[in-house]
């Protein structure tokens, strides 16, 4: 028989899910600490309506409209760093700081470090009072690794403005991993951050730059000093973890629990990163007993739920997974559709097709409602109503990608049920609106050799080598149908080879190997090839093979233990029961 492609809708979603789901945290964005958060939107106003005081009256005269004009079109159609360069020039004859201010937004954006140096420069020359020039030009020079010729900059906004260091320090941390001189880098926000021993952002900016030296002390320091004047703010615990999960796990687990027991207001999801890192290191056990604990503290939080969910599930435990994943929906858990799916999934496996229907048809968009549409025909044809099972897949409304994968899906739920006919009526149907898709063309010659039809099937493999160059599945499938339908062994073997040196060690090529080799009357020659395939994938056709092979090498008992072991993977596979038909077993 050809072998099938994986179906594609048939997989196991909620567990694929429930390892990306339960992955180490993600890498952190540095924000400021809630105690020192601004009011960003009374600094900002306040900031525009001294700026637009200190502003020059404009005439807008006609090369200004121009220049103004060509510049934002041009920057429409992509020629931003043309417009930057139009603005920086504008700005320098009219002296108008909100021109260089554009310049410098436009040069940023097209990555233009020294243009976008020279507007801000110009900028803050224009409008000596611009807090927001000088930051802009700071963070420039760190991002191009410039801290010693940002360091004027950062001491005059920290001398002028001590209320925006928050900021500055965050900034510091940011982007400390760009600067060259790690040492030299050290030693200057040592420097700042002494004259705020009590500001959060400075005491990260600190160990984030302890770190790039390897200071371990001074980072160990620090985090001391965090958890006594900023124990809720997770960011720089979030980022340690995450920068020691990196190289240890263990370790990173260690950093995570300690700063956990000292800081008990953390936020739930820093304490969720905990059992997520155990989940990464493969303590399956102990991270569910993390979650437990979590969420016997907080019962209500939907991602908790989500994730302890996802954790019960991948153990197993389908009931607690049901509750925990029906309680996150009722929370409004954002993933509310996947949620639908995964249930409706749990449903199904404890035998409750109303339930898991209702759970499905309430799923509304998205790869997850493709989903959903498989399984409700899944169930609709369990119930005997296949052909409108498969009326369902094929009038789903979907991109032509979904479309092409739900003809797939609904030819090999024909095959579960044996109806070859609907299934190539479908795939027909399916080639009809795509015509030469090489996964449709592959599908269809599966369905062709299950009919009988081997010169259909001979036709479609080819067309689909044809869009498929050297495919080494298509080659297999190909030099598997002429081996066992056809005496063209010859040409059978040396597709096999070729997809056999493309995948050395794919068991169904092995197995095809094997077998052609035996059809040429060669069974120790084939002996390998069969005994390779089954220690690499359990299969009744592969044991039907190896099983055969050994008979004629006069290993009868081996023969028979293979056919029983074949028949403990798949008792009903056709290949297995035409063998021991034929020996009489």
């Amino acid at each position: 028989m050809i072998r099938p492609f994986r179906p594609l809708f048939l997989l196991p979603v909620v567990l694929l899910a429930a390892c990306a789901q339960l992955s180490g945290p993600a890498r952190p964005e540095v924000a400021p600490a809630p105690e020192a958060r601004l009011d960003a939107a009374d600094e900002a106003r306040r900031e525009r309506e001294a700026e637009e005081a200190r502003l020059p009256k404009l005439e807008l005269t006609p090369p200004i409209v121009y220049g103004v004009l060509a510049s934002e079109i041009g920057a429409q159609r992509g020629q931003v760093g043309n417009a930057a360069a139009t603005y920086l020039d504008l700005a320098r004859t009219t002296a108008d700081p909100r021109l260089a201010r554009r310049a410098a937004e436009m040069a940023l954006f097209a990555g233009q470090v020294g243009v976008a140096s020279d507007a801000l420069a110009l900028w803050i020359r224009l409008d000596p009072e611009s807090h927001a020039a000088r930051e802009q030009l700071f963070v420039v020079l760190l991002r191009a690794g410039k801290l010693a010729e940002g360091r004027p900059l950062i001491e005059e906004v920290l001398e002028r403005d001590p209320a925006r260091a928050p900021a500055v320090f965050v900034q510091l941390a940011r982007l400390a991993t760009r600067q060259a001189d790690k040492p030299g880098t050290f030693a200057l926000v040592r420097a700042l951050s002494d004259r705020f021993p009590a500001l959060p952002e400075a005491r990260f900016a600190l160990l984030s730059v302890a770190a790039e030296v390897d200071d371990q002390g001074t980072v160990a320091a620090e985090f001391d000093k965090l958890a006594k004047i900023a124990p809720k703010w997770d960011l720089p615990v979030a980022w340690q973890t995450d920068r020691l999960r990196r190289t240890d796990m263990d370790a990173a687990l260690a950093f995570l629990k300690r700063e956990l027991a000292r800081r008990p207001d953390a936020g739930v999801e820093l304490k969720m990163a905990y059992p997520r890192l155990l989940v990464s290191a493969k303590r399956y056990d102990e991270a569910r007993e993390a979650f437990d604990a979590l969420l016997a503290r907080h019962p209500d939080d939907p991602e908790l739920l989500y994730a302890s969910g996802l954790m019960a599930y991948q153990l197993k435990d389908a009931a607690a997974a049901e509750k925990r994943l029906a309680e996150a929906l009722k929370r409004g858990h954002a993933e509310a559709d996947f949620l639908r799916l995964t249930l409706g999934q749990l449903a199904e496996q404890r035998g409750d097709a109303v339930l898991a229907q209702g759970y499905y048809e309430s799923v509304v968009s998205g790869q997850n409602k493709l989903q959903a549409q498989v399984r409700l025909a899944a169930l609709e044809a369990e119930a005997g109503r296949l052909e409108p099972a498969l009326a369902r897949l094929e009038a789903v409304d979907a991109a032509s990608n979904d479309k092409i994968a739900l003809a797939q899906s609904a030819s090999q739920l024909a095959r579960q049920y044996k109806r070859h006919d609907l299934a190539q009526g479908v795939l027909d149907r399916a080639l009809a609106a795509y015509p030469n898709t090489p996964e449709l063309l592959y599908e269809r010659a599966l369905v062709f050799e299950l009919r009988g039809d081997y010169a259909c099937a001979e036709r479609d493999l080819r067309a689909f080598l044809v869009e498929k160059p050297g495919d080494a599945v298509g080659e297999n499938a190909l030099g598997y149908l002429l081996a066992n339908r056809t005496q063209r062994f010859k040409e059978a073997q040396a597709l096999i080879a070729r997809a056999l040196k493309a995948d050395p060690d794919n068991p169904t090529i092995l197995d095809s190997m094997g077998w052609v080799l035996y059809r040429r009357g060669q069974p120790r020659a084939a002996l390998p090839f069969l005994e390779r395939a089954w220690a690499g994938m359990k299969d009744a056709e592969i044991a039907a093979h190896l099983g055969e092979v050994l008979w004629q090498l006069g290993r009868v008992d081996d023969a028979r233990a293979l056919w029983d072991a074949g028949r403990e993977v798949d008792a009903e596979h056709p290949v297995l029961l035409d063998t021991l038909k034929r020996f009489a077993r």
